[in-house]
């Protein structure tokens, strides 16, 4: 059963569905520790388990909400979830229950991807009383959702009316309720779940409406009407996308999902440039069918990640074999990474160039990934298809790397491409700290995801073609890289 059959069954026994009092997404983190361990490429997607998948167990009671993130991990090896509030509705306000949640993930290492918000009233209520109840649950689950540590709080586009009167009610509880999710630093997601949002020319002209990078969908693979084509409702929905909903009914005898080309929709999420998690949706018709539903979702997930592009070390770990000094400056190898000090000559001049380190090789399109550390007040950069003549940044484009948490978004700031666009985030972690970038490069595009999180999805006329390099500041500066792996694609 799908959960808005369930929800719409329970209304129409209930007359209507009861306004509970209702209640980041943690991408994996760079560890902080120094490492000597072979490289390891990063995954073109990671895949988390959404707690729907069980709901048939969870409400015979043979499995508790408490348990759920311990019972992914052991049964299924699955380290990230995705929680549905219906399995802890009266919970969204009790501290000491988020705490003990948060204790078991973390004591089982298991991360916290989103709440699904199902039961908190409709945000697009016609009644003006009844919607500002809901967006009072909904702003409570907020909270919960923080103090879960996830990423992102889904919810419904739902309530009465046309769909004009429907979009109009629904932005404005939630430019309401962003508000409060940029205060805490959490994204606030609507997912295809029926009616008009099943639409994904409305649920997207909703999201622009309310124009905010805290703000996107949750794209379902599976809740559109029969005779709609997914596919193309997906990659209207995808240039939006904070989180993914692998949905999944039936199975072939060769381990395809029967209502979905999974290799064919998963294109299309990758090639949207989406690096998150994809979250496993699975319907079986029975308790007893959940847990093999589950494994043969992640099992085609597997195999079509396992397809992707494989990216290689671009820097070997040991030395500077492959890459060329240029303009002074100090490169050392310091317990698996690449340290630049003493950089000189940098200035915001285009025709001036300063010292940095470039591959030897030309690249064009590609995905490149890396990480990095700063000392405190430092600055660097990573130059992508850059030219020899004059400076870097502007032959090419420099993803900025600044220490400078905290700090509102700007062409100069962590993550902008330098000079040219600001991120719609400014995600960087604190001095000393691990940061990942991941950069995709592809004719004109180029998108660039700073700490699991796309914050620049643009396009360029600059050079289609040039060196990768890493910039070596200034005196006072210090950059640590390591991990910087490439696929051309």
């Amino acid at each position: 059963m799908h959960r808005r059959d369930f929800l719409i069954r329970s209304a129409e026994a209930a007359g209507a569905l009861s306004a509970l009092r209702p209640a980041r997404f943690a991408f994996a983190q760079a560890s902080d520790k120094p490492t000597t361990e072979p490289l390891a490429p990063p995954p073109p997607f990671r895949i988390s388990l959404a707690e729907w998948s069980l709901n048939q167990t969870l409400f015979s009671k043979k499995l508790d909400n408490l348990d759920f993130p311990r019972h992914a991990k052991e049964a299924y090896g699955i380290d990230t979830v995705e929680y549905v509030d219906q399995f802890f509705a009266d919970k969204a306000g009790d501290a000491a229950y988020l705490a003990e949640l948060r204790k078991r993930c973390e004591g089982e290492g298991v991360r916290s991807g989103l709440i699904m918000v199902d039961t908190a009233g409709n945000l697009g209520e016609e009644d003006e009383a009844k919607r500002r109840r809901a967006v009072d649950g909904h702003r409570t689950w907020l909270d919960a959702a923080k103090a879960l540590g996830c990423h992102a709080l889904r919810v419904n586009a739902r309530g009465g009316g046309s769909p004009d009167e429907l979009m109009k009610r629904m932005a404005d509880s939630c430019e309401k309720l962003v508000e409060h999710c940029q205060k805490l630093d959490l994204n606030f997601i609507i997912e295809n779940h029926g009616g008009p949002s099943s639409d994904a020319d409305w649920l997207s002209a909703l999201v622009r409406r309310v124009p905010s990078p805290w703000f996107g969908t949750l794209p379902d693979f599976g809740n559109f009407p029969d005779s709609a084509d997914r596919y193309a409702h997906v990659a209207k929905l995808m240039p939006f996308a904070k989180a993914v909903s692998a949905k999944a009914m039936q199975f072939d005898g060769s381990g395809n999902v029967v209502e979905t080309d999974y290799p064919r929709m998963m294109r299309i999420v990758l090639d949207a440039g989406y690096r998150g998690y994809v979250g496993i949706e699975s319907g079986a018709a029975t308790a007893e069918g959940e847990p093999d539903l589950i494994r043969k979702t992640k099992a085609i997930l597997e195999r079509i990640r396992a397809e992707q592009p494989v990216p290689k070390p671009l820097w070997n770990g040991r030395d500077l074999q492959g890459w060329v000094k240029l303009g002074g400056g100090d490169w050392t190898v310091e317990e698996g990474a690449l340290v630049a000090r003493h950089g000189k000559d940098w200035s915001t001049d285009p025709s001036r160039s300063g010292s940095w380190l470039r591959t030897e090789k030309e690249y064009g399109d590609f995905e490149l990934s890396l990480e990095y550390t700063l000392k405190q007040g430092s600055n660097s950069g990573v130059f992508i298809r850059s030219l020899l003549e004059r400076n870097p940044a502007f032959t090419g484009y420099e993803v900025q790397i600044h220490d400078s948490p905290g700090r509102p978004p700007s062409k100069g700031g962590p993550g902008s491409l330098y000079d040219f666009i600001a991120p719609a985030k400014n995600r960087v972690r604190r001095a000393g700290e691990w940061n990942e970038i991941r950069v995709i490069a592809k004719g004109p595009s180029i998108r660039v995801h700073v700490n699991g999180e796309m914050v620049i999805d643009t396009r360029g006329d600059r050079s289609p073609r040039g060196y990768i390099g890493l910039q070596n500041h200034d005196e006072r500066s210090e950059a640590r890289l390591r991990r910087v792996m490439l696929a051309e694609i």
